[in-house]
């Protein structure tokens, strides 16, 4: 008891982790990015992923977008959530690559962004400001038709990025693909199942539920890969009003544990938010959508004319749904003409 008394307060406080990591789950991302240089100890506990769950109780929640700079495309631009939050990105433009032709972000999933330059790719932590550049795979596989990223904070620190390599060059009907997965913690690539034959876009590969899932072309089926059990399935048809061909105008993603699409025709100003059941057995509708106020002060939405029945056609895009701690707390972000809505 007499070494407690003649200790510092605060010395006892980060002495014991489990209380210390509930202080620290109290404060800004940004105050906790310069705490992880106070010491080695203060660094393993800051990026450890029960402290990510402690610090965001509602899972892998999104706090902003990162948008290419109009002015110059090797530069990105913050559009933070909440007003509470800074307006300063964690980086502006990405410099661990050292390339003219800059770098594109390909995919974000859960905190860590999966990026390219010409032919190398990355994934990338913004937050812990590291870096890690993906080996080649054997160029004898095959064309490379989409990559993906898997990563779950809640499950591991380790990630995987899923690649679908073509067989062959044409994309007929009878198109023939493959699956290889890059493993973070074995550093190597693998080669999953044998070929299959599929009408899929792989390159909008969305991860949600441990698996990564792709929307069928045209009449084909869409596809989910289950990462751990290295498993390909079918998803349940989407119950559109629409035929399946008009899928030019969609939003396909993932939002703190849910799965969403959107199809929005550019003559409707009404459309629903599908979700689909944890357990794959249908989609349903979540949200049911009107953006005639969103419109009314957003007259640059309007294109063409009006017509009796309505506005006659609008100039948006669904650009992500945020899903919030409690169901008041979810919205919409669109694009249209020179704004975020």
């Amino acid at each position: 008891m007499e070494e407690i008394q003649n200790t510092n307060p605060a010395e006892i406080v980060a002495s014991i982790d489990h209380l210390l990591a509930r202080i620290l789950s109290l404060l800004p991302l940004k105050s906790l990015l310069r705490f992880k240089s106070v010491s080695k100890d203060w660094l393993s506990l800051l990026t450890n992923p029960l402290f990510c769950n402690l610090h965001y109780p509602n899972p892998n929640p999104a706090v902003g977008l990162f948008l290419p700079s109009a002015d110059d495309h090797q530069l990105f631009d913050y559009v933070p959530f909440s007003a509470k939050e800074s307006t300063s990105p964690p980086f502006r433009k990405p410099e661990f690559i050292d390339d003219i032709s800059g770098v594109r972000i390909l995919q974000s999933c859960n905190g860590l962004l999966l990026c390219c330059s010409v032919d190398r790719y990355y994934v990338y932590n913004p937050t812990t400001n590291s870096c890690s550049e993906l080996p080649k795979p054997d160029e004898r596989t095959g064309i490379l038709n989409g990559i993906s990223l898997g990563f779950d904070p809640v499950k591991s620190r380790h990630y995987d990025v899923v690649c679908v390599w073509s067989l062959q060059v044409d994309c007929s009907d009878n198109s023939q693909f493959l699956i290889g997965i890059y493993s973070s913690e074995t550093r190597s690539w693998r080669l999953c199942g044998d070929p299959f034959a599929a009408m899929v876009n792989f390159d909008k590969g969305v991860y949600w539920n441990g698996a990564i899932h792709w929307l069928g072309i045209g009449e084909g089926e869409s596809l989910y890969f289950n990462i751990d059990n290295q498993v390909l399935d079918k998803m349940p048809m989407l119950p559109l009003r629409y035929h399946r061909n008009s899928r030019s105008d969609y939003f396909f993603g993932q939002s703190c544990g849910h799965l969403h699409f959107i199809e929005t025709p550019c003559s409707t100003i009404q459309f629903d938010v599908y979700e689909m059941k944890r357990d794959y057995s249908e989609w349903f509708v979540k949200y049911q959508v009107n953006l005639t106020p969103v419109v009314a002060a957003n007259r640059e939405m309007i294109w063409g004319h009006i017509n009796p029945m309505g506005w006659y056609n609008l100039v948006f895009s669904v650009f992500t749904v945020v899903c919030g701690e409690h169901e008041e707390d979810s919205f919409l972000v669109l694009q249209s003409p020179k704004k975020i809505i």
